[in-house]
């Protein structure tokens, strides 16, 4: 079987994480796996070239299956894919409606209500409920497929991963994502100058680095403030493993994949009070962080503050709990059986069919 995997951008985030581990749970199964990136440039003439390039591959390609990634990579897969009799459409919803550019967003409920997705994923069921308005034709494809996160494997010891960034000591408390908007950083930062004893290291890049580190220095905050950029995965499970305090202000998310790696390491969280990091960070009735409205500054100041006493791992039951739920493996078994292969886990099947237009009719 050949998949082809159809990302909007290359940039470092969430998604492209999310293609990088789909794409090895299905090549671990023998499934030949290929990416493309749709909009490898900016400026209209590399988007129109990169998109040719896409549509070119797609009717020349012969692959059995198409996964896409954000609304662009959607459109495009269902359009296209169709017209090229591709049998199997998948799609992904990485965003929420109302975060969609509104052009996007039409074109995409207009694919989906033809029925050119042949699946259509949501990766928990409070970014499946933002659906609940969509046409029934539409919601019809839609299935819930969790996440599977990768326990972070930690390779140096904290006086080491401090030191290859070159952060001082202190208390560190750690963001991971890109400098947008949507990850609400610029809260940390107001924080920060309310909590003189820490420092907040933000491992990501995006347009928003400028104006945080002009904030940073108005505040006075600029030199606790560390911002490292992209780094790789290995370095993220270090940091994980260096820093007191996990913070995660989103102004909205599909699923929070980087507060889920964090649970996963065992690290106190303090986090948006978002429906979907509600369910994501619990299991069994109990919560793995705090949370504190997106953009409280003083609530997150006092929230920092009083996570102070916190330990590792203080509820293993939790993490245990949360790390099952999201295995890479138990999400492998489900894109297998999407694909018609066979899952390593008979109840993947089983799960699979439940999933079925879950939580939007």
């Amino acid at each position: 079987m050949r998949v082809l995997q159809i990302v909007h951008g290359n940039e470092a985030g969430g998604v492209k994480t999310l293609a990088e581990i789909i794409g090895g749970g299905l090549t671990a199964r023998g499934i030949t796996v290929e990416t493309a990136v749709l909009f490898p440039g900016a400026g209209l003439s590399a988007k129109l070239a990169g998109t040719w390039r896409v549509v070119r591959r797609i009717f020349a390609g012969r692959h059995d299956a198409i996964i896409a990634y954000q609304p662009s990579a959607s459109i495009l897969t269902g359009v296209i894919g169709w017209l090229a009799r591709r049998p199997r459409r998948i799609v992904h919803q990485t965003a929420l409606p109302g975060e969609i550019k509104a052009s996007m967003r039409r074109l995409d409920r207009i694919v989906g209500a033809l029925g050119l997705y042949t699946a259509n994923i949501a990766n928990s069921h409070a970014t499946a409920a933002a659906f609940a308005q969509y046409p029934a034709r539409y919601r019809r494809a839609m299935s819930m497929i969790e996440h599977g996160v990768a326990a972070p494997q930690p390779r140096r010891t904290r006086a080491e991963t401090l030191g290859a960034f070159g952060i001082p000591e202190g208390r560190i408390l750690l963001n991971v994502g890109r400098l947008t908007e949507q990850k609400n950083q610029d809260v940390l930062i107001r924080a920060l100058a309310r909590i003189p004893s820490a420092r907040l290291v933000i491992a990501g890049d995006g347009p928003e680095r400028p104006d945080y580190q002009a904030l940073a220095t108005e505040l006075g905050v600029a030199e606790r403030l560390h911002l490292l950029g992209d780094v790789t995965r290995t370095d993220i499970a270090d940091l994980l493993a260096a820093s007191d305090l996990f913070v995660f202000p989103s102004a909205w998310e599909t699923f929070g994949l980087a507060a889920v790696e964090a649970a996963m390491a065992g690290i106190p969280i303090v986090a948006a009070d978002l429906a979907v990091l509600r369910e994501v960070l619990s299991a069994d009735g109990v919560t793995a962080a705090t949370f504190v409205a997106p953009s409280d500054v003083a609530g997150w100041a006092a929230a920092i503050v009083a996570s102070a006493q916190a330990k590792r791992a203080e509820h293993p039951a939790v993490v245990d709990a949360i790390a099952r739920r999201y295995s890479v493996a138990r999400m492998s078994d489900a894109y297998a059986v999407l694909l018609g292969t066979k899952a390593t886990d008979p109840r993947a099947s089983a799960d699979a069919i439940a999933s079925r237009g879950m939580g939007v009719a």
